[in-house]
């Protein structure tokens, strides 16, 4: 990484704010550790892998961006990256964890977070809100922003979900969130909200559909175009108003 100096200095600079870089090479083990781990003393992980295989390579070295759900959002060659385009990035992004040093009467509500307890941490932030301690109120505030954050980053997540109808992702989002901010409204909202929509018609629908399309998908390279465009019209008929009732589709404009 001789070419990209700077990313260490990205990586400790942003790392709190939930931006964080990992090495990866295909090289032996051997060569990893002489290389680039004693060579070089990142501050980032490094591991063995060929990430070449799933994400497009063009040249080395090259880096990719992916998002909180793993979609690749950027990639090109690492001196590409900007502290401009890193803030663009994480402006709106929650920190897994929270490695900023603060005031003792903070670290329960830092605990908390860092171990998924997010109702936890905002109410152990929220009593030094008001805090007559300069100190101790700043990293109050800090804190707290951060909580929000993860708050808005689920909300929007599963804003995502049930606008675009896909119930069977939708409900492990929620039960995820009810479970993290336990004991808060925000989580009994979400906890009532899974059981809502696993009670639906829709939400069956979408599990059978889920299924089916599974098996179909599978089918179709082995049939001809008329009988694909039958099963696949069949299919949208069948599963209406489904995620996968949107993925027949576009196979259909495909296929005829």
């Amino acid at each position: 990484m001789a070419g990209v100096p700077h990313l260490i200095e990205l990586n400790n600079k942003y790392r709190e704010g939930g931006f964080e870089i990992l090495a990866v090479s295909k090289e032996d083990a051997a060569t990893i550790e002489s290389k680039l781990i004693k060579a070089k003393s990142p501050t980032y992980g490094v591991v063995k892998a060929d990430i070449g295989s799933l994400y497009t390579t063009r040249g080395i070295p090259h880096g990719w961006v992916l998002d909180p759900e793993g979609k690749c959002i950027w990639e090109g060659h690492p001196s590409g990256i900007s502290n401009e385009t890193i803030e663009g990035w994480i402006k709106d992004l929650a920190p897994g964890k929270i490695t900023k040093e603060v005031q003792k009467q903070l670290k329960p509500a830092v605990d908390a977070y860092n171990k998924g307890q997010f109702g936890k941490a905002f109410e152990a932030v929220a009593e030094h809100l008001t805090s007559e301690d300069e100190k101790v109120k700043a990293d109050a505030e800090y804190v707290n922003g951060v909580i929000e954050k993860r708050k808005a980053a689920g909300e929007a997540k599963a804003k995502k979900l049930r606008d675009g109808g896909d119930l069977v992702k939708l409900v492990p989002v929620l039960e995820e969130e009810a479970k993290g901010w336990e004991g808060s409204e925000y989580g009994k909202t979400c906890g009532e909200e899974a059981k809502t929509v696993k009670a639906s018609k829709e939400y069956k629908l979408c599990v059978k559909a889920a299924d089916a399309w599974a098996k179909l998908d599978a089918k179709l390279p082995s049939l001809t175009d008329d009988k694909a465009v039958k099963a696949l019209e069949k299919f949208i008929k069948d599963y209406p108003n489904t995620p996968q009732a949107k993925l027949a589709e576009e196979k259909l404009k495909d296929a005829k």
